[in-house]
This record gives structure tokens, sequence and C-alpha cells, in this order.
């Protein structure tokens, strides 16, 4: 946020665009691309959801992670967006540190800020896969590990290191490889993030706690799980054919 004002009032700044630069089905595509990004910063909240299972009080502890995460979110995710689209207009990348660079490559921003950036991105990159890649991690784990020796033992450790290491280099490679960011983004949101965050809770409150037609809380789960089920439908057609639009301009390990 602060690069982005940063080069907004600085004399290098770009002239600002605010127009949407398509038409017709194209903008109808995007803005239902547009919800399946930003249902993916909604995401985060597994986090507190996985820690507040942990011990009781669970419905207590839930509530006030997930206050302090979205707090967060919005904070930080939210302000992002905004202020470089306010610096950029229609020419924000998807990866707003893009905007950053100019024709040349040279660097717009001071260089110590940028190197700063980027170490704090992938500070929040290590801490996002140590959640994220545990359902891999445990299924080489179980492979690869000895349960008659001590967890912490040289047979189960090195084991350990090497594939954990193989796991998150395969998947810098693949992303070296395909470097859609926003549209990967996207197809995360409207696959995972829609039905798991907004469908599938609604659905199984009323199933769980047997909600009566008869309640409010009943139909307005009902409603949130019918509309959510719509977006999440529309959401993957349209990550789906962005994906498959850019791939006509991109080559592997393309400098994007």
């Amino acid at each position: 946020m602060t690069v982005s004002f940063y080069k907004g009032h600085s004399s290098r700044a770009p002239e600002r665009d605010y127009s949407i630069p398509v038409s017709g089905n194209n903008k109808l595509f995007g803005v239902f691309n547009a919800i399946s990004i930003i249902a993916t910063t909604y995401g985060s909240g597994i986090i507190p959801e996985i820690q507040a299972t942990v011990a009781p009080p669970v419905k207590g502890k839930m509530f006030k992670g997930l206050c302090l995460c979205y707090a967060v979110v919005i904070s930080t995710f939210f302000s992002v967006a905004i202020s470089g689209y306010w610096a950029f207009g229609n020419q924000a990348q998807s990866n707003i540190l893009t905007n950053f660079f100019a024709s040349d490559g040279s660097v717009l921003i001071p260089k110590w800020f940028y190197m700063m950036i980027n170490f704090f991105s992938i500070v929040q990159i290590f801490a996002v896969s140590v959640v994220y890649l545990q359902p891999t991690n445990e299924v080489l784990e179980k492979l690869l590990a000895d349960p008659k020796k001590h967890q912490y033992s040289p047979r189960n450790i090195i084991p350990r290191i090497i594939s954990r290491s193989l796991v998150v280099a395969l998947g810098t490679l693949i992303a070296s490889m395909i470097p859609f960011f926003g549209d990967l983004i996207a197809v995360i949101g409207a696959f995972a993030i829609l039905p798991l965050d907004f469908v599938i809770p609604a659905v199984m409150y009323n199933i769980t706690f047997r909600a009566s037609t008869r309640q409010i809380v009943f139909w307005v789960n009902t409603v949130i799980a019918i509309v959510f089920s719509g977006l999440t439908v529309l959401g993957c057609i349209a990550s789906v054919r962005q994906i498959a639009l850019d791939a006509n301009s991109y080559k592997l390990f393309a400098n994007v």
C-alpha cells in the first residue's frame, strides 16, 4: 500500500485510467472471475478454524479468531488492492509487484524497499505452505517414516526434510512454468474457497442442528447456499475460461 502511494505521487507516476477496457461477455466473465479472486482472501479463515478446534471452548475461540483474521485481511489485502488500483488504474496487475518495474526492467521504487517487500512475501509463503501442504506431507511421511522410530530420530527427520523440500521445489517449478498468478487464484477461489467457506457451512448447519423450515435461520442458510452455489459454478467457468484465453499469450517460464 505504501509503495503504491509512493509510486502514485512520484514524478514517474503512470497515467491512470479507471475505465473497464472490456465489454459484453468479457465484462460479465470478468466479474465472476473477480468474485472468485476476492473469495480466496477469505480462505485465510481456515487457519483460526483449525486452531480453534484444538481445545474447547471451540465456538468462542473461533469467533474471536475469525474476527481477528478478517480484520487483518481487510486492513492488508484490501488496502493493497485499493491503493494499487488508485495508483495504476486498469493497468494494475494481478501481482502488484509487476507494476513497480519500468519497461526497461529497472525498479521504480527504492531497491531496499523492494527487497524488503519480497522478504516479507517469502515469509508469508512459508507460513501458508505449512498449512496447505500438510495433507501432502502427511501422505508422504506415512510412506517414508518408520513408526517404530522416534519422530525426531535421524531415520524419520532426514526423509521428512527431503520429501518436504522436494514438494516445495516441485511447486516452485510448476509456478515458474505456468505464471497464471491471478488466474490460478481465481480457480482456487471458485473450486475450493466458495463452496468450502460459503456453501458447505450453511448446508451443514441446517443438517447438524436440524433447523426447522419455520426458522429464519434455515431460509437464510438456504439462500446463502443457493446463491453461492451459483457463484461457484459461474466462477469455475469464468476462471477456466480466463486461463484458456491467457494460455494463448503465455509461454513456459515467461517473465511476466
